[in-house]
Formats: structure tokens, C-alpha cells, sequence
């Protein structure tokens, strides 16, 4: 699947001689949060995490604070996680809190807010702090532990470096992102302490060698069927292909910890390592492991995109409260053009499949009903609140930051005739800031991209990014010899409703169209739709039942909407569906060729 890996190491030889001097700085000397490089004064923070039942999903967290020679210390419960925009307000899940001094005498404490605790104390004494946390991953078959649910921060203290030591038995190992002196993990500070997610259990690992890194692949369950060469090869071929783009890696060590459960869903980003969910199926079908896939480049990209170039609030963070910044659409969309890129660039994808894929990313964007109410940047603001009538009026800053970048990585070859790309643009926001250890203010991205390019991209900035109309594919696309067009699919009949299973397996409807059938015979979303003309309905028989009926026939539907059974009147209508797609134009041009060769590695 993957192409001659000996002729993609003398790219990357090639390619490393000509990247700017800033890549080539060992990691070590670039701070992450600069801010945070505040000498520590004596103070000293340890961790203990001892799992003694993991049955009770109890974990026993212990904190050593010496040196702090004030009559108070506080700590705090983050109420978020870096990488999931949603207040969690993880205090929730501790109890049994306790403090006392180094003699073991009990300290006076209060809760001062939802997630701080205030402990009274002589200024010479250090402080022992004792707490429970509830974690519901925490099993008997493994611990999945996620740092900022687990480990309260010293109020003040964030930059003190951090150590922590898990107590275990059972024949139990730690994964994790951290480097380990003796029996404990260190961080340099509390903001790289949390972004180091833990498998603790008893897993199926393997293990590759790049760019004089190691890599674990560790999987939660041992027997999960996969072909371990085919999968560590393709992983491999991912981080080489995205190690091209800066030269080299920024770390020793990178742990990929999948959670497999039954369907894959949410994964996160961290600093050395990632924490992706697995489907227990996904390595059975090519549709399924290829998005797999798809997935591991995007989180992996994000090493750079987002943990090291990122925005200002991204880092060091505000653990109280929302964070706010228009720049997710590059934060997480470019990182999202990146990940289907990376697997072209590796060879996983021809350039033709990583066309279609690109296609249905428009397809996805031109579907969304709110795609004309909602900029990128508005998109990448509200990222912390969802609409009640998110369904028709929001949009992903993930799929519509994956189209400006691929837009914007063509106009930029186009400008400058291929001696520049949006690659480039990455590389020197990680010079200019990341490598510094800087976050970006919010006009960082547009500088940036006219100070490498050497042009005014105003109008597009405030065309794709900042602006609400549709994208204007073909005046850019046309430039790499494609085109953007809608074929329109057979006719069906048609509602304008967007269903799935509801409670006794009857159709429940999430969404009602906008000017549809169904928002003319009054249907609601969450409606239950009981029977079609007397006859009862299930969530699998719901479409045959509906095509049994013609075109413009009267059609009763029985619906539960809350504790009420109404009787309406439905009039399907014809409908032809449009299908956005992404093609090569017939006879394109030298100049559109070599762009498209440039960009997608063709020959």
C-alpha cells in the first residue's frame, strides 16, 4: 500500500538541508509555554495515584506541597480539558478531601468555589493533600485515566515542574507521554503535566522506530484482530510523511493510546502522545481502517498544530472557565487537510482517492444547513456553546478549516509558482512562535501567510474565513487543472426529514428541513413517528414503507411528540439530491499540471 519508503528517506534528507535553521533547534531547548518558565523558588509538587479496588472506580490521589511559606494554599479542580471545548467541572467527581501537615496533624480546609479548596496553615508547614476521584474509566480490565479529571493543580503554582508515581499491582504497566526518571513520570510544569493521558493495564503493544524516535501503538484490548505489520507500517509511513514537513521530531518518545470499544468516537490531541477511540471493527473493512487512519494523521498532526502552534489562550491555559478564540478553523480545520494529505503524501491514498475524499468534504460543508449563517471564525468562537438549533444553524470549523486550507495551500502555489505552499506557512508560525514558545494572537495566521507568500490575502481572509457565502471553489481549484461541480442524483421521493432509532425502535426525527414537506405538515424534531397510514413503523422498515407510496399521495402519519399522539397529513415531493464533486478538468494546461503535481506528488 505504501510507496518505496527508501525513496520518501531521500526526500526527507533533501528536504531537511533546505528547511529554515529554526527546525533543526533540539526540543529540549524549545520551552512549550514560555510563560511558564518562572523559576520555582523552592516549591515542590509530587503526585501519588494508588488504585487499590479497581472495581470501586475509586482512585486514591495524594499531593506533597512543600515549600510554599504562606498561611494558606489553594488547589483546584480544572473544569475543562485542553482539546475538548466543554465546561465538565470535573470537582464534581472528588470526595473524602483531606489536608494535613508533614506530622501528619489535619489542616483546616473550605471549598471556596466550585473547584477550589483553601487549606489553612502555619507558614513553615508543607502540606499533604488527600482526595478520591470517581472515574467511571477506571474498570477492572484497565485504567484510562484522563489528567485533568484526576489531578488538582496548586493555585499559583502551575509552572513549579511536577512529578507522579502510580501505585498498581496486578501485573498492570503505565503508558503514557511523560519521560520517567525512576519511579516516577516528570512534566516540567502542570500544563504538560495534564496533557499526558495514562493506559495503565495489561495491553497489546507495538512498536516502531522514526526519525530516532520510538513510537508505541498501544491497543486497550489484547485480542483486537488487526494485522500488527500492516497497521505499524502504515502509522510509520504517517509520521515520516508529516516528520517531512518540519524536519524532524519533536520529542524521544510518542505513545498512540487506542481505546477500543464497540464504534470509535471522540479522540484527543496531546503534547507526546494521543488518545484515540477504535472501533473493535474498524480494521475489518478498507472503508473503515482507512479512516481509522485518517484519524491517526490528524491527531498526530496536531503535535505541531495546535500543542505547539497554537493560539494564546491555548496554552498556558485558564482551567476555570471558557476560552475563546476565532482561529479553531486553523487550529483544528488545517489540521484536518493535513490529516487527509498525510495520508497521500505516505502513499496510503492515490491521488485520485485523496480527490474523492476532498469531494466529500465539500459535499459535507454543502449540505450543512447552516453553512450561510456561520463564518469559520464564528464557528471557531462558539466552539464552547451548541445551539438548541444547532442542526440547521452551525457549522464545523473542522470541515470548512479543511477547505481553506486546501484552497489556500493552491493559491499559495499558484502566487508564487510552486516555490512556496501552505507547508510553508506552517513552518514559519512554528519559527516565529511556537519554537519560542508563544501563542499566536488572533491575527497571527493572516500575517503570517502574506509575510511568507509576499502578497495581500485580505480579500480571501475575509471571503472564506471571515465571511458567511459560499466558498468559490473553481477560482481556485481551476489553478490545479480541477473542478468543482453538482451532478444531480435520480429522483426519490422525498420529506426533508433526518431521522434516527428512537426508545422501542421507532423512527425519531432529529431534523426537519427548512421549506420541506415536513416542516409543512408541521413535523417537529423529536417527534416518534408511530405509524404510516394506520400501519406501524420501526426504524428499519420506515424507508420501504415510505416508497411504497407515490409521489404527491396523502400520506397520515401517527406521531408521539411528548405525551401527545397526533395525527398529520404528510405530501411527499420529488426531489433530486445534489452530489458535490471534485474532478479533473478534461485538458488542463503545463502550468495547472505542475501545480497539481507539486501539490500532490504525482509524476
Amino acid at each position: 500500500m505504501s510507496r518505496n519508503r527508501k525513496h520518501k528517506l531521500l526526500i526527507a534528507v533533501f528536504l531537511c538541508a533546505f528547511l529554515p535553521l529554526c527546525v533543526c533547534v533540539p526540543a529540549t531547548a524549545q520551552p512549550i509555554y514560555a510563560e511558564n518558565q518562572i523559576p520555582a523558588r523552592g516549591v515542590d509538587i509530587a503526585y501519588t495515584v494508588t488504585i487499590k479496588n479497581p472495581a470501586s472506580h475509586l482512585y486514591d490521589i495524594e499531593i506533597s506541597i512543600k515549600g510554599i511559606r504562606e498561611t494558606s494554599v489553594s488547589v483546584s479542580m480544572p473544569a475543562w480539558s485542553p482539546g475538548i471545548y466543554r465546561i465538565e467541572n470535573y470537582a464534581r467527581n472528588v470526595q473524602d478531601f483531606r489536608a494535613s501537615n508533614t506530622r501528619n496533624q489535619p489542616l483546616k480546609w473550605e471549598q471556596t468555589d466550585k473547584q477550589t479548596w483553601r487549606i489553612g496553615k502555619q507558614a513553615a508547614d508543607d502540606v499533604e493533600v488527600r482526595y478520591q476521584v470517581f472515574s467511571p474509566q477506571l474498570t477492572d480490565e484497565m485504567a484510562d485515566l484522563a489528567p485533568p479529571a484526576t489531578f488538582m493543580y496548586v493555585a499559583g503554582q502551575k509552572h513549579v515542574p511536577c512529578t507522579v508515581k502510580y501505585n498498581i499491582s496486578g501485573g498492570w504497566k503505565v503508558y503514557m507521554g511523560l519521560e520517567k526518571k525512576g519511579d516516577r513520570y516528570f512534566a516540567t510544569d502542570y500544563d504538560i503535566f495534564i496533557d499526558a493521558p495514562a493506559f495503565i493495564g495489561d495491553f497489546k503493544v507495538l512498536e516502531f522506530e522514526a526519525g530516532r524516535a520510538r513510537h508505541y501503538l498501544v491497543f486497550s484490548k489484547r485480542d483486537i484482530s488487526l494485522t500488527a505489520s500492516q497497521v505499524t507500517a502504515d502509522i510509520q509511513d504517517i509520521v515520516e510523511a508529516a516528520m517531512m514537513i518540519f524536519g524532524k521530531l519533536p520529542y524521544k518518545e510518542y505513545v498512540f493510546l487506542f481505546k477500543v470499544q464497540p464504534q470509535a468516537s471522540n479522540s484527543v490531541e496531546h503534547l507526546n502522545s494521543t488518545r484515540i477511540t477504535v472501533g473493535e471493527n474498524d480494521f475489518v473493512t478498507q472503508a473503515t481502517y482507512r479512516q481509522f487512519l485518517a484519524t491517526v494523521a490528524h491527531e498526530f498532526f496536531h503535535l505541531w498544530n495546535v500543542k505547539r502552534i497554537r493560539p494564546a489562550v491555548l496554552g498556558p491555559f485558564d482551567y476555570t472557565r471558557e476560552v475563546h478564540t476565532r482561529l479553531l478553523w486553523m487550529s483544528e480545520g488545517i489540521t484536518s487537510y493535513y490529516g487527509d494529505l498525510l495520508l497521500e503524501r505516505a502513499g496510503i491514498d492515490m491521488p485520485q482517492e485523496y480527490l474523492s475524499r476532498m469531494a466529500g468534504v465539500i459535499d459535507s460543508l454543502e449540505h450543512s444547513p447552516g453553512r450561510q449563517m456561520m463564518s469559520a471564525e464564528e464557528a471557531s468562537w462558539n466552539a464552547w456553546f451548541r445551539s438548541d438549533n444547532a442542526e440547521n444553524n452551525t457549522i464545523s470549523y473542522y470541515t470548512k478549516g479543511e477547505l481553506i486550507g486546501l484552497l489556500l495551500d493552491i493559491e499559495i502555489r499558484a502566487r508564487t509558482k510552486n516555490q512556496k505552499s501552505l507547508d510553508d506557512v506552517i513552518r514559519y508560525l512554528m519559527e516565529a512562535y511556537a519554537n519560542k514558545g508563544i501563542g499566536l494572537p488572533e491575527d497571527a495566521f493572516l500575517k503570517g501567510l502574506e509575510s511568507v507568500v509576499g502578497s495581500d490575502f485580505h480579500e480571501f481572509y475575509e471571503a472564506a474565513v471571515q465571511g458567511r457565502k459560499q466558498l468559490d471553489y473553481n477560482r481556485y481549484v481551476k489553478q490545479a487543472g480541477l473542478s468543482v461541480e453538482v451532478q444531480l442524483q435520480p429522483a426519490t421521493i422525498y420529506l426533508g426529514i433526518e431521522f434516527e432509532p428512537g426508545e422501542g425502535n421507532f423512527p425519531r426525527l432529529k431534523r426537519v428541513a427548512p421549506n420541506s414537506p415536513a416542516e409543512r405538515a408541521r413535523l417537529d424534531a423529536g417527534d416518534v413517528l408511530v405509524a404510516m397510514n394506520d400501519e406501524r413503523l420501526t426504524f428499519e422498515n420506515f424507508r420501504s414503507r415510505l416508497h411504497a407510496h407515490s409521489i404527491g399521495e396523502t400520506i397520515k402519519l401517527t406521531v408521539l411528540r411528548n405525551q401527545r399522539l397526533l395525527n398529520l397529513n404528510i405530501v411527499p415531493v420529488e426531489f433530486q439530491e445534489e452530489r458535490w464533486q471534485l474532478n479533473e478538468i478534461p485538458r488542463p494546461t503545463p502550468e495547472q499540471l505542475q501545480l497539481r503535481n507539486a501539490w500532490l506528488g504525482s509524476k
